[in-house]
């Protein structure tokens, strides 16, 4: 999902499309690549808008990748986009199996092989879960809850009173019924934008599960989130080189 215009990280993506973003000289969607190319997936498809189409086409022109094509959505601004759930119910008649949906704004160090395994051991619904150890950071996040069998009990987006610092960072595995259902969600009138939203739908309609992943995530929502990722990759690969 990379259709947004990110337009909390002003100026910086008032001319470049937020996950094509260089953290140490590498588009953030890069990184997100790398994690989905260990899965095996049969393809890889990229929602963007039409503004930074170009972009998108240049990047992918100029990598490698296996079995990966562009989807367009028809806005060229903020008011006029989709919203991500609603461009996920675009590529529905595409989907004919399991998929993996991840968000493009999102950065994580963890391999996703241990997540697969849980989904296919599960054969449900699994959201990719981050432990950020701050109750007030929540506030601006998805919260969720699970049981000792990790199923979520509890999700809430952007809760008022959390009471767990398991946050959801836009990665899913979904059964192609389920992903299904997210036409079923829309046609009740329900936020066409944030996944959270549907996340928290959808556990109380089927059983939902969370994968903890270990490493870390950020969320790149604010050009102070981005300096601050900036700077820890930058310094960890300068002690890398060092070591």
């Amino acid at each position: 999902m990379a259709g947004g215009y990110g337009t909390r990280l002003y100026p910086l993506t008032r001319n470049v499309a937020k996950p094509l973003l260089k953290i140490c000289d590498k588009p953030i969607i890069d990184y997100i690549m790398e994690r989905l190319l260990e899965l095996d997936l049969e393809r890889i498809l990229v929602a963007v808008n039409e503004r930074f189409k170009g972009q998108f086409i240049e990047w992918l022109e100029s990598r490698g990748y296996p079995n990966v094509e562009l989807r367009v959505e028809p806005s060229r601004e903020e008011r006029e986009k989709l919203g991500a759930i609603r461009g996920l119910s675009r590529l529905l008649d595409e989907v004919k199996d399991d998929c993996v949906v991840v968000a493009g704004d999102n950065l994580f160090t963890s391999s996703l092989t241990g997540f697969k395994e849980f989904y296919l051991e599960k054969r449900a619904p699994v959201v990719g879960l981050y432990d950020i150890g701050d109750l007030e950071r929540v506030k601006q996040l998805s919260m969720a809850e699970i049981d000792r069998e990790g199923r979520i009990v509890r999700f809430v987006e952007k809760p008022e009173k959390p009471t767990s610092t398991l946050v959801g960072i836009g990665v899913y595995m979904l059964p192609e019924r389920s992903l299904k259902r997210v036409d079923e969600y829309l046609e009740e009138g329900n936020n066409p934008d944030s996944p959270g939203f549907f996340i928290q739908w959808l556990h109380r309609h089927e059983p939902v599960y969370g994968y903890v992943l270990k490493g870390y995530w950020w969320d790149i929502g604010t050009p102070e989130a981005y300096y601050e990722v900036k700077r820890f990759l930058e310094e960890a690969g300068n002690t890398s080189k060092q070591a």
